[in-house]
């Protein structure tokens, strides 16, 4: 009795030690700017985003490539393919985008460094613009 008492012991821990070293913590969809991050007076916003391309990663594994011109037209292009274009403006320390297919609205975006990170109107994910 005694040996099958310790055999399921031995078991059940075996199998929790094998569940501890199996679990990996999941990552979290990041809905808070970094630390040091900082609102952008207008002017600086739109010379940080009019007139480049910036890549962008989304916390799904997904990516984007989009093309701010300086005239405020601003293009999509998903890694899905799908694709869109629309309207850019800033609105304050705002960055709206009025796409023809996609969720348009404003987000709020902040500064850290060379860095610009917007916060989507969509669904709150933290993102960062990274030029080309």
């Amino acid at each position: 009795m005694l040996n099958t008492a310790s055999s399921t012991l031995h078991r059940a821990l075996l199998g929790l030690s094998l569940l501890a070293c199996g679990v990996q913590a999941q990552p979290v969809m990041p809905t808070e700017f970094p630390d040091g991050a900082v609102p952008m007076a207008p002017e600086d916003l739109s010379a940080r985003i009019g007139g480049k391309v910036h890549r962008i990663k989304f916390f799904d594994g997904s990516a984007a490539r989009v093309d701010y011109k300086a005239n405020g037209y601003a293009y999509l292009d998903m890694s899905s393919g799908y694709r869109d274009s629309g309207k850019w403006r800033v609105d304050g320390t705002k960055f709206c985008v009025e796409w023809q297919k996609a969720s348009s609205g404003c987000s709020e975006a902040r500064l850290k460094g060379d860095t610009v990170f917007v916060k989507r109107v969509s669904n709150g994910e933290i993102i960062s613009l990274a030029s080309e």
